[in-house]
């Protein structure tokens, strides 16, 4: 029992998104359909609203099972007082894992790299064309220029002396170039379970936040958050257990 909550205080505690490659972008329309993945989803905010601990951004304030993010506010300490008047009526992207909470798809924001305000509204700007300089007209032709006479033609340099081949380099001694390649490979398998223990620990942070928000609302159904919390924690061991063997 103590080692689950240590796993999901680890898991709580993970920040930044993982991996090289930038998400895929998508439209928050399609946001129910990336369920679970890594992506960048992109929408005009029609209403935010903060309550202290969260700001709210909703995309279809109307629609109960829209897509809508989630900023943590005592995370995002670089934010103004109010947040909401931020990022209401702009075009925003948000970068994140797609959690389910109560039937609906949401992004939980604890970084302020994961939102990105890319249309602040307004006309577009409109390019003023410089007039026309005046061509000057076209200037009489001109005497040809007197050629100068030749000069003749310079002594031949002597031809360079050649160059001496260079000497050749002894081959590493046998057996240090499999030991380097062995090195190599135990690098990019450390490097290797390191991103896929980041990304099982986004995963399990993921489910633990949404098991919490379901005990803080005291709704008494919390069954189908335990149940995905579970076997995000036994994947986020069984990526710990991939680093001890390939990291140490």
């Amino acid at each position: 029992m103590k080692r689950l909550v240590a796993v999901i205080a680890g898991a709580l505690l993970l920040a930044g998104l993982a991996g090289s490659a930038p998400p895929p972008v998508i439209s928050w329309q399609d946001a129910d359909g990336s369920f679970g993945e890594l992506v960048t989803v992109e929408g005009e905010v029609a209403a935010a609203h903060s309550d202290g601990e969260t700001c709210i951004l909703e995309f279809a304030p109307d629609d109960p099972r829209a897509f809508r993010a989630v900023l943590l506010l005592p995370l995002l300490s670089s934010l103004p007082p109010h947040p909401e008047a931020l990022y209401r009526g702009k075009r925003v992207r948000v970068s994140g894992r797609i959690a389910r909470f109560k039937g609906r798809p949401e992004m939980v924001l604890r970084s302020p790299d994961q939102v990105q305000v890319v249309d602040v509204g307004g006309p577009p700007a409109t390019a003023t064309v410089p007039p026309l300089a005046a061509v000057p007209p076209p200037a009489a032709p001109s005497a040809p220029a007197a050629v100068p006479p030749t000069a003749p033609p310079a002594a031949r340099a002597p031809a360079p002396s050649p160059t001496p081949p260079a000497e050749p380099q002894p081959s590493p001694p046998r057996g240090l170039v499999p030991d380097i390649q062995q090195r190599i490979g135990r690098v990019g398998s450390c490097e290797r379970a390191r991103a896929r223990w980041r990304d099982a620990g986004a995963v399990a942070r993921d489910h633990a936040t949404a098991l919490s928000r379901c005990l803080d609302g005291s709704s008494y159904r919390c069954r189908a958050e335990s149940a995905a919390l579970a076997p995000a924690l036994s994947e986020l061991e069984w990526a710990e257990q991939q680093v001890d063997a390939n990291c140490h």
